[in-house]
């Protein structure tokens, strides 16, 4: 069976050669003229893209073919596809409507064709129809940016401020994301009254409109450090390699999120899931977020926290079980990437180590009502970015708290 296998890729291996030497082979010559059109042109129109199918010209001098076109006025560009194929994606396009786009026939010496000119009538841009969904609403310590992309665009959703309100626009933050929906918070703002605005834009520079709302977020500050140490006896706080040094539980609240092997909580690889961990507050308190910072040069990947629970409780000693009176459910979360499905980005790292991935306290059907008086937090890691496993190691590097205190 291997030898078999051996000799198939050989003779595979020897096909493609052949190919390259053959296509190699055919001599450019400068004084052929321009290939012929491409002909039999159709079109399929697609939200902001349209898709040119076309047959090409039998012609051995063909080499591909060039579509020219504007995506908004006075913006050109420029798509090419190979002789190997017979169809051409046009993208880009500011927003539905007419288009007119030159075709050319490129000749292996690269004479061009005469131009074929067709119209392309590409559905409402991608940008705009997500733009209908975009909402901006108050938070604590901030605004929140509520949005739906149900192409699953790459999108950067750009929040702005007019902290005189008198039109002069300044750039808050800028978001990035190509999930399907999903919720953006600012915060470190004042809990007084602020003019602030949102707008979208894609990958070639199409704009959407801009959202304005005058919104006055709700106070919030963040818990003091450090926490305290409370571990209950199904809790898996045990440090990995037994090194209390550089991975005890205290590490979550030591202020340090920029060290790789130190100064993080990383416990066991044999703890069960799910698991948890409990953190003594020092005082009652109203919780409106937490922020949870992953381990630098490993975010997104392995022992980081995926999926996790949040239970408050404001006993004075808690009672281990979680289905107790003691323990109630303030919120449900899941860890997700801003930029999407694709490669890890600057802005992911940033997000989830140096600012830390932001989870808020919002009212559902399931948690009515999460801003309860509590004392400790139980910390229920359901998964882990290693997928679903009955036993696993959590890491993470540090955790903050913020809300009201209860006087």
């Amino acid at each position: 069976m291997m030898k078999n296998l051996f000799w198939i890729k050989i003779f595979a291996l020897m096909l493609l050669f052949s190919c390259k030497e053959e296509e190699l082979s055919i001599p450019i010559d400068s004084s052929l003229p321009a290939p012929k059109m491409v002909t039999n042109v159709t079109i399929k129109n697609l939200p902001g893209r349209a898709v040119l199918y076309y047959q090409v010209p039998d012609d051995k001098n063909f080499l591909y073919v060039k579509a020219e076109y504007e995506i908004r006025t006075g913006i050109k560009r420029e798509t090419k596809a190979s002789l190997y194929t017979d169809s051409l994606l046009l993208d880009g396009f500011a927003k539905g409507g007419e288009y007119t786009v030159k075709l050319y026939s490129i000749g292996r010496n690269e004479k061009p064709s005469e131009p074929l000119v067709v119209r392309v009538n590409p559905e409402e841009a991608p940008v705009n129809e997500a733009f209908k969904s975009l909402v901006l609403t108050e938070g604590f310590g901030g605004v929140r940016i509520h949005f739906e992309n149900p192409n699953q665009r790459d999108f950067a959703y750009c929040l702005l401020v007019d902290s005189l309100n008198n039109g002069d626009w300044a750039a808050l933050q800028t978001f990035y994301s190509k999930n399907s929906k999903g919720i953006f918070s600012h915060t470190g703002l004042k809990p007084a009254p602020v003019k602030v605005g949102a707008y979208i834009r894609d990958r070639w520079g199409n704009t959407s409109d801009t959202v304005v709302n005058t919104l006055t977020p709700l106070f919030e500050y963040m818990i003091p450090k450090p926490y305290g140490v409370f571990n209950l006896a199904s809790d898996s706080y045990l440090p990995a390699e037994n090194d209390a040094n550089r991975y005890a539980i205290t590490g979550l609240w030591d202020g340090i999120t920029s060290a790789e092997n130190t100064n993080i909580f990383a416990n066991t690889h044999t703890s069960p899931m799910p698991q948890t961990f409990t953190v003594n507050i020092k005082q009652s308190v109203t919780l409106s977020r937490i922020n949870v910072h992953q381990r630098i040069r490993n975010e997104y990947t392995g022992s980081m926290v995926k999926k996790f629970e949040i239970y408050g409780s404001n006993s004075l000693n808690p009672k281990d079980e979680l289905t107790s009176d003691d323990w109630t459910l303030l919120g449900r979360f899941e860890s997700v990437k801003p930029s999407g499905t694709g490669p890890i980005t600057a802005e992911d790292r940033a997000y989830a180590n140096v600012k830390g991935e932001s989870f808020e306290f919002i009212p559902t059907n399931e948690i009515p009502n999460p801003w309860i008086p509590v004392r400790f937090i139980r910390f229920r890691t359901l998964e882990t970015y290693n997928g679903p496993s009955p036993l696993g190691q959590i890491i993470i590097a540090e955790i903050s708290l913020f809300g009201q205190s209860k006087k």
